[in-house]
């Protein structure tokens, strides 16, 4: 609007006298001189404006920044890297085609193909004095999970001292079970104890080696009474050994070998299953019956040689492990294997012998699971990277007593011949 008069003033002046034309030009420039200092007091206030909202940004970021928070954050970040970095990932895969023949075992020629095998293990270290291990483990059984077959925090630190502490869940070194075969060696079958312990041990830098562990087992002693089962920590084992190695030009030489005891081998894997089925329960030993355990291994060149026993120190008492005459049965196993390794199209290659045998490792005619002996030839070669293919022929003998019980049966309780092909893959 004040334009506008200005324009009219402007205009009107002009036509009637120079005077009054010049007095609107300076009544303009007037107007035009209060208009830009407007203009400036506005551009101040934004430029002040705009000032505050860049120190608040400013005072915003310090505060983002103060030393809690980045402490904080670099500690996470730490953390993280170094768990990373602690981590180690492993794994195998197994898969199996074979082909049984049973000469009055089973009663039948069978062949499958399948995953025999997942093993997946996390190992962390993230200090010099602890770490830890898990392994998820899946075999082909009526049982097809994922299981965590392993899982136990490790306390030691080599460069300071020779001892060690494992508490978790754990095999406990009771036997070696060392084989190249694709069948597991009958040792392992009658031996093998995995429990939630507590194992203290030590491995000292001369080549000797031992610990002593405690657990709660899942076959209790039930003393004067079967029904009134001990449930508490009272089952234990003690394993020395030595390890040696002979370092040559030409030929190196490596010896392990040692002994393990026991105080419960009923609570081994296999014999807890066969117990806890006989006497319907866990208060079905009256007494605990011992074990021990005799492994050695050697490696020599191209040979090397694996011979283990594993076996009860007493009978087990009747109506706890008899036979199907009602004789007390005392377990054991031998396992003893040679091999040579070797190149072959320019591929590590190992080919093995092996003989097992069996003790009272049979409970009634329809003891098909366990042989009396057996003799096995296997041939493996690492195709390529991590990859492994392996061939076995194993021959197994049942029991006389067994087959004398069931000679006038149809399906006669005699041998058995399975093959074996498989191929492995670790990373």
């Amino acid at each position: 609007m004040k334009l506008k008069v200005i324009i009219l003033v402007c205009f009107c002046a002009f036509f009637h006298s120079p005077l009054a034309f010049s007095d609107a030009i300076s009544v303009l420039k007037a107007q035009l001189t209060m208009m830009q200092q407007q203009m400036q007091v506005m551009q101040d206030k934004l430029d002040a404006q705009e000032a505050v909202l860049k120190k608040q940004q400013q005072v915003t970021q310090a505060i983002t920044q103060q030393q809690p928070v980045s402490v904080k954050d670099q500690t996470v970040k730490s953390v993280t890297h170094g768990i990373a970095n602690s981590m180690t990932i492993a794994g195998l895969v197994e898969v199996i085609a074979h082909n049984t023949s049973s000469d009055g075992w089973s009663g039948e020629t069978a062949s499958d193909l399948i995953l025999d095998t997942f093993e997946l293990s996390l190992d962390a270290s993230a200090s010099d004095w602890a770490s830890a291990h898990v392994l998820f483990l899946y075999e082909d059984d009526d049982n097809d999970h994922l299981n965590v077959d392993e899982a136990f925090i490790r306390f030691a630190n080599a460069d300071v001292t020779p001892f060690y502490l494992t508490a978790g869940r754990l095999y406990v070194p009771f036997g070696s079970f060392g084989s190249h075969m694709i069948s597991d060696p009958v040792t392992l079958t009658l031996g093998e104890t995995r429990e939630d312990a507590v194992q203290l041990g030590f491995a000292a830098d001369n080549g000797f080696y031992g610990s002593a562990y405690v657990f709660n087992g899942d076959i209790g002693e039930a003393k004067n009474d079967y029904s009134d089962t001990n449930n508490k920590i009272d089952n234990y084992g003690l394993n020395l050994g030595y390890s040696f190695t002979f370092a040559s030009d030409t030929t190196p030489f490596v010896l392990d070998t040692g002994a393990a005891y026991i105080n419960n081998i009923a609570t081994s894997d296999t014999l807890d299953d066969v117990v806890n089925t006989r006497c319907a329960g866990d208060a079905c030993i009256k007494d605990y019956v011992p074990g021990l355990s005799l492994y050695a291994s050697a490696y020599y060149g191209q040979f090397s040689l694996f011979a283990e026993y594993v076996t009860a120190l007493d009978d087990f008492k009747m109506n706890e492990l008899t036979d199907i005459n009602n004789k007390t049965l005392k377990p054991g196993a031998w396992n003893l294997e040679g091999a040579y390794h070797f190149e072959l199209v320019g591929k590590q290659s190992i080919i093995a012998l092996g003989y097992q045998k069996t003790q009272d490792l049979y409970f009634d005619t329809e003891s098909t699971d366990f042989f009396e002996k057996a003799w096995l030839v296997s041939f493996s070669v690492a195709i390529i990277d991590n990859t492994t293919l392996s061939v076995e022929w194993k021959h197994s003998d049942g029991y006389d007593e067994v087959k004398k019980q069931r000679r006038s049966d149809a399906d006669k309780f005699d041998d058995e011949n399975l093959m074996q092909l498989k191929l492995s893959y670790e990373f």
